[in-house]
């Protein structure tokens, strides 16, 4: 019998800190989750030996993307201001499917680039970017 799911962005939350992230853009590659690096490194030896060694890195790149009219664009930017005058914004940030029970959880994230502020006849997204110490990924099977 074939296997039928489905999959709505409605079920997804993105908390930061205390703040759930809210009022997002539309499409495709709202919430982008990246490691920053490959979990294993290998040399090859001038017989084609294969030694790896583990990377130990796990830290990562996450964007989302907002519409303009996000209430939590002036959450994040007054996060984003603090963490610049005063080191205090790095805060765990929890993606989280409630309908697939997918999550992705980084112990210490802050905001690495705030977004480019781009106006005009049309809404325009603003891409906050993220970087993150360590990365734990769960995706259950449903």
């Amino acid at each position: 019998m074939a296997d039928f799911k489905n999959f709505s962005f409605k079920n997804l939350n993105v908390i930061y800190g205390i703040d759930e992230i809210e009022g997002f853009a539309d499409g495709d590659d709202v919430v982008t989750i990246e490691l920053d690096n490959d979990q294993f490194a290998k040399i090859v030896g001038a017989k084609g030996d294969v030694t790896r060694t583990q990377t130990t890195d796990n830290s990562c790149t996450i964007t989302i993307k907002l519409l303009q009219t996000s209430k939590s664009n002036a959450v994040l930017m007054a996060l984003y201001n603090t963490d610049r005058e005063t080191g205090a914004g790095v805060l765990p940030l929890i993606i989280n499917d409630k309908e697939t029970g997918e999550s992705h959880v980084v112990n210490n994230a802050w905001i690495m680039k705030a977004p480019n502020i781009v106006r005009g006849g049309n809404p325009n997204t603003m891409d906050w970017i993220f970087q993150g110490d360590f990365l734990t990924s769960v995706i259950p099977t449903v």
